[in-house]
């Protein structure tokens, strides 16, 4: 299995219409398929994140207009649940989200090289499948770099160049990009997915953090009764 996905992850880099394009019509695969592609990479990242990273945090809030214990445990949460979305778990959002918001400016932007949803589908699965395992190159800075994990450099901006250059660069192997065009094209259809993923990344790691906080409010409460 580990040959495999290695094999998968050095043709997507190199060849990647050689891995998508029998995928999509050839019945003889010797390549992973994109999901099982997506998990192993996914399983990796994180694992070695939790093990070797300490993601813990003291929580950065402005001054809140009202000062209520529970509005600021609330804040709290959702901040925590943002920046490890973003970092620790940021592998598992790529998996569920990002693939299908890459997927859907492809349909605008690629209409003319790729057949429907499906087809960008599995494009993107292994272009986040390629653009997972780099992140471990986050860790040691995420280790040794003195920047808070709330500072958006570090939770936001460094992660989302290093996902960006090797989508991109994958992006323009599969299209032959030598126009500018097609660069257009590539940039265009990257950047909207990828704000699209970073809006509903953002919104459901905060209806976790509320979720965590109203379930830890709960037992405290079922806990003083």
């Amino acid at each position: 299995m580990l040959k495999d996905y290695l094999d998968t992850l050095k043709e997507t880099i190199n060849q990647p219409r050689n891995v998508v394009d029998e995928f999509l019509h050839s019945e003889d695969r010797k390549f992973q398929h994109p999901f099982l592609f997506c998990i192993i990479g996914m399983v990796l990242v994180v694992l070695l994140n939790t093990l070797i990273v300490d993601f813990t945090f003291e929580p950065h809030l402005p001054e809140l207009d009202n000062d209520s214990e529970e509005l600021r445990e609330m804040a709290e949460w959702i901040q925590v649940s943002n920046v490890r979305a973003s970092t620790q778990f940021l592998p598992l959002a790529m998996i569920f989200l990002l693939i299908p918001m890459l997927a859907i400016p492809g349909l605008f932007f690629f209409r003319d090289k790729m057949d429907g949803f499906f087809s960008n589908l599995i494009l993107n699965a292994y272009v986040v499948g390629a653009s997972i395992i780099p992140l471990l190159a986050m860790i040691p800075v995420w280790l040794f770099l003195d920047f808070p994990m709330t500072d958006p450099f570090m939770s936001t901006t460094l992660p989302a160049a290093l996902i960006a250059a090797v989508g991109i660069w994958v992006y323009k192997q599969y299209f032959h990009a030598s126009e500018l065009l097609d660069w257009v094209r590539i940039l265009s259809s990257y950047i909207s997915g990828y704000l699209l993923f970073m809006i509903m990344n953002g919104f459901l790691s905060g209806v976790v953090g509320y979720m965590f906080f109203a379930v830890n409010r709960i037992l405290e409460l079922a806990g003083g009764a």
